[in-house]
């Protein structure tokens, strides 16, 4: 019996999918989680399958050397299916605007490849081992890596820059939020079922604080896990990249002075931020550009992934967590 947990409430990512631009790469080392497993179906695009070592070949670049609340791994590993899943549709666009990599390209990618492994005494059949993928895989990631490097080529110009700048300033200009929060943390040895303890607890204790019921800094020593909780849950200022994962910077920079968030699920567990204070900005789109191509490279995955989905059917087997279609609510085998 699958279980569907309603962390349909700002889950942005977890930071997982703020460099788009790059996210091919993400694929390109060997795998350091253990006990991948290699043939699973945990999904299917358009009938083709999604297997589990895709999604745990990325996980394990996402987690990196960081310690993960095993409670918080089953959203982490539907995140990633879900990123998956949009590469594949944006792919499936490609064949059906016939706008993608052709093969002649991906066999020329596939020969240099070889070449520069020749060139350092190593074989390509020892590399798909060491990364746990198979030739099909590799051609699908270098037809990715073409075909995305084409469509940003495209998308991304001077004008298009400079108007998501002036639409959404605030992320970009240097702007400052003076911020306090509420942390919910999970037991070390909770189950998936406890972060739907906590997303409940912190829609309670929010309705409490709106409604005027008690005070945030009240609350936050009452409740908070966190080291600012005794302090009322400050934080000081922090900027939109950098300081804080993306799910909380993400959600902070939404809010107005005085706001509370709706519960914000990252790796540490939930949240409640409240805005503080503002300090604006003055930086100029020059001066960001990378950041703002990662923004516009997410907003045409988004975009041809919606697209796509209209015309090309997506399916999940059930043996790995995925996010309910058409919601952000996780549903655990």
């Amino acid at each position: 019996m699958k279980r569907i947990h309603s962390l349909a409430v700002t889950v942005a990512w977890l930071g997982i999918a703020t460099a788009v631009a790059g996210f091919a790469r993400a694929q390109d080392e060997p795998s350091s989680e253990p006990n991948v497993v290699v043939a699973t179906v945990v999904a299917t695009v358009d009938g083709q399958p999604i297997y589990g070592r895709d999604v745990d070949r990325m996980l394990a670049k996402v987690i990196g050397t960081r310690q993960l609340n095993p409670a918080m791994r089953p959203l982490l590993r539907a995140q990633v299916l879900a990123e998956v899943v949009d590469r594949r549709l944006v792919l499936a666009y490609a064949r059906r605007m016939q706008s993608g990599a052709s093969r002649a390209e991906i066999d020329a990618a596939l020969a240099a490849m070889e070449s520069k492994l020749a060139a350092q005494e190593r074989s390509l059949a020892e590399v798909l081992k060491q990364r746990s993928m198979t030739a099909v895989d590799l051609r699908r990631q270098l037809n990715w890596e073409l075909t995305w490097k084409k469509y940003l080529g495209r998308y991304i110009t001077e004008k298009r820059l400079a108007t998501y700048f002036d639409a959404h300033r605030r992320e970009f200009d240097g702007t400052q939020l003076e911020v306090s929060h509420i942390l919910l943390r999970p037991p070390p040895d909770a189950g998936p079922e406890a972060m739907d303890a906590l997303v409940e607890k912190a829609r309670e204790i929010r309705r409490a604080i709106t409604s005027g019921e008690i005070s945030f800094a009240e609350a936050s020593r009452k409740h908070s896990a966190g080291p600012s909780g005794q302090s009322g849950g400050r934080l000081g200022l922090i900027s939109r990249r950098g300081a804080m994962v993306e799910s909380f910077a993400q959600a902070a920079f939404a809010l107005e002075v005085g706001d509370v968030s709706q519960p914000v699920t990252t790796r540490f567990g939930v949240h409640l931020i409240r805005c503080d204070r503002i300090v604006p900005g003055s930086k100029q789109p020059a001066e960001v550009r990378k950041p703002l191509e990662e923004a516009l490279a997410r907003e045409l995955l988004d975009r041809l992934a919606r697209v796509q989905r209209q015309y090309t059917p997506e399916e999940f087997t059930g043996k790995a967590p995925y996010f309910k279609p058409g919601t952000r609510e996780l549903v655990v085998p």
